[in-house]
């Protein structure tokens, strides 16, 4: 798709859009204006019990299954979303373009904000629930959220969800009411596996050089207060000897999106890979003689998780303690059920993308664990970066001085096509779930970098209709600025210029698809200005996109590579990874100081009512302190009446009341009451205390 919305289209779509709360009652008022309504009920014994979820509604044209193509850059369907509450059998939702486009309770749509502008057509309509579950937290925090079962956290359609039959209607433009029923929900998969803790992960039949492990979580388990599963797949090399405990292996731990039962690296899935890493012997292109094939295990993680289909592979405030589950629990079983080689030289972390980040950031947080990390293409690892968001100084996440902030694109010959912008993308996750719980991608980063909001989900980072930036809740992200952190540890107690240098391998090509080569480029400046040139190994390619091996280099010689880095620093290699390199000191990403800074009791904490201090006849009141993007107003109270209208107020602002007239002025009294509202929050008034004159 090549964009020809222009700045000004955007903007209009963006106008139409309202974000007053209005109360949970207004679910059961049916439409009352002309417009597009769809009526959708539940069959009677599908829902054993009443639910929270989200509606997906999904227009696709006549004929055409509206799942065959959900991609923001290529759909031809039209998006709609909306919460429901306490959704039962024999319950009707009504979604309608008439509900004001509020966005907790409301329907909201992409590429058109209201079903009003369905333009009239033929269309193959359907609907899909996905049913949250709720959870309270082990910090106090309480969450409605999909709990994913070995599916990988689809944002549609997932194991579980509800299905309307695929309708055909036509839109006539005017007044209209389509009916759609919930009458069947997406299977369970049954897994034919060593399955345990049932519906979670899920696990796979091994095969000879593939197996599949799967333990419960200590950690998650008690943060998300349910059995929680981490997994994974374990590619093992030809000739591997389960009872040849005196022959051990290093490991390539090799991080990727939700891997499924398929393979522990991407091209295992592939014959001609399998064929060849079973025999032992490559006889590929551009070889002039057969050799052998790498002598290591190769392990994915799978670590589907609330929020997206992969957790990021460390501790964060929303997921949980993920990098301790996978870290401190599932590496040392997987050492204690193979053959592995127990230490940092013999482990390497490599992938690309999603899998990019999580690859250097279990490095960096663990250098203790894993010696080198071989990233391709890492989603961005200084936010001064985020894609093509400049973060840290500027307003919005849409637009940059008056033009779109660009998200995806192609390059063709030196030309980019910009395919979508950050607000388009941000739009559709929108339509797939509020309070950062579409799946997709943009959320995902507000849940791993994040602290949590008040209300218990992510604390958004940016107005997702707006996109307004909200510097707070930046803050919050900077732990995860890999760049940041690297630097600001550098030569303090972790001393990570000295224990990462030489440890660090990175690729991007420049045309990269999604902007990723303006991350790895600031993370190369700012380490480069403290470390010097060469202290992390950084390529480029010019005109490359997103995608390929590390360095683009062919599947053998890439993994021959890595083989290489494993003898090079073996004890008596050419350069040994030391002791005084892998001391734990340098460990960071500790869960108790993750929850202890960005979790539930540091949202209380960061709360304050409004208060009032006296000046003889100048009453100066504080509006008190909120999460960053509650809309603030006020109103004064006055010898217990409220005086005239509420007004609006900002974060921070001091409120001025001038008491009039001299006849027993001392004895009034006077309270400012603050009123907040936002999208996925419950609206409050805060008091302050009652002083007098």
């Amino acid at each position: 798709m090549v964009l020809s919305m222009g700045p000004s289209a955007i903007a209009a779509k963006v106008a139409l859009l309202a974000t007053l709360l209005i109360s949970a009652e207004a679910l059961s008022i049916a439409p009352r204006a002309p417009g597009l309504n769809v009526r959708i009920s539940v069959a009677d014994g599908l829902l054993n019990s009443s639910t929270d979820g989200r509606i997906s509604l999904l227009f696709a044209p006549a004929g055409l299954d509206p799942l065959d193509d959900t991609d923001v850059t290529s759909s031809p369907d039209l998006f709609f979303g909306k919460n429901v509450y306490n959704y039962h059998s024999r319950d009707t939702a009504v979604l309608t373009g008439d509900s004001g486009q509020n966005v907790r309770i409301g329907v909201y749509g992409y590429p058109n904000v209201s079903l009003n502008d369905v333009a009239p057509g033929d269309y193959t309509v359907q609907a899909y629930l996905n049913i949250y579950e709720k959870a309270v937290r082990s910090d106090g925090s309480v969450v409605s959220v999909r709990f994913p079962c070995g599916d990988g956290q689809p944002n549609v359609a997932g194991f579980g969800s509800l299905i309307t039959p695929m309708t055909n209607v036509t839109i006539s433009g005017g007044h209209q009411t389509i009916s759609l029923h919930f009458n069947d929900s997406v299977p369970y998969e049954v897994f034919n596996g060593t399955e345990i803790g049932a519906c979670r992960q899920g696990n796979y039949v091994d095969s000879k050089n593939l197996k599949h492990v799967k333990i419960r979580s200590a950690a998650l388990s008690k943060f998300w207060n349910r059995d929680m599963y981490v997994g994974a797949n374990i590619l093992l090399p030809a000739g591997y000897q389960a009872n040849d405990t005196n022959t051990r292996y290093p490991v390539v731990y090799s991080q990727n999106h939700w891997a499924g039962g398929d393979g522990a690296f991407r091209y295992s899935t592939s014959a001609s890979f399998a064929a060849t890493w079973d025999s032992g012997v490559i006889n590929g292109t551009n070889t002039t003689a057969a050799r052998p094939t790498p002598k290591f295990i190769v392990i994915s993680f799978r670590h589907e998780a609330p929020y997206y289909d992969d957790s990021y592979a460390v501790n964060t405030a929303n997921f949980g303690p993920y990098g301790d589950a996978l870290n401190d629990e599932l590496v040392p079983h997987l050492d204690a059920m193979f053959n592995t080689i127990g230490k940092p030289y013999a482990r390497i972390q490599e992938g690309g993308s999603t899998g990019g980040w999580e690859s250097i950031a279990s490095v960096i947080y663990r250098p203790d664990l894993f010696g080198s990390c071989f990233t391709y293409y890492p989603d961005s690892l200084d936010f001064r970066r985020h894609q093509d968001i400049y973060l840290y100084n500027t307003p919005n996440a849409y637009y940059r001085e008056g033009v779109a902030v660009p998200s995806i694109r192609t390059v063709t010959n030196g030309t980019e096509i910009v395919e979508a912008t950050t607000e388009m993308e941000n739009h559709w996750e929108l339509t797939f779930g509020t309070s950062s719980r579409s799946a997709l991608q943009w959320d995902a980063w507000q849940a791993v970098f994040g602290a949590q909001g008040l209300n218990g989900y992510p604390l958004e980072a940016w107005n997702k209709v707006t996109g307004e930036i909200y510097p707070e809740a930046v803050e919050y992200w900077k732990p995860f600025d890999l760049s940041h952190y690297v630097t600001g540890n550098w030569d303090n107690a972790k001393n990570l210029g000295a224990v990462l240098k030489n440890r660090i391998f990175i690729y991007v090509g420049l045309a990269d698809t999604y902007y990723l080569n303006e991350g790895v480029e600031k993370f190369q400046e700012n380490v480069e200005s403290f470390g010097g040139a060469g202290w992390a190994n950084f390529t480029y390619i010019a005109g490359a996109p997103h995608g390929g091996n590390y360095n683009r280099l062919e599947i053998w010689t890439y993994l021959e590579l890595l083989d290489k880095w494993f003898k090079d620093h073996a004890p008596g290699g050419a350069t040994p990874l030391g002791d005084n390199v892998t001391s734990v000191a340098s460990r960071g990403n500790y869960w108790e100081e993750t929850i202890a800074r960005a979790g539930h009791q540091a949202a209380l904490t960061r709360q304050a009512s409004p208060h009032l201090d006296v000046y003889k006849k100048l009453i100066k009141g504080s509006v008190g302190r909120w999460d960053p993007g509650v809309a603030l107003t006020a109103q004064w109270k006055v010898d217990g009446r409220l005086q005239g209208k509420s007004f609006a107020v900002k974060q921070g602002q001091t409120v001025p009341y001038e008491v009039k007239g001299h006849l027993g002025w001392w004895k009034r009294s006077f309270q400012l009451l603050v009123t907040g509202t936002k999208n996925g929050y419950v609206d409050e008034t805060r008091a302050s205390q009652i002083v007098k004159a």
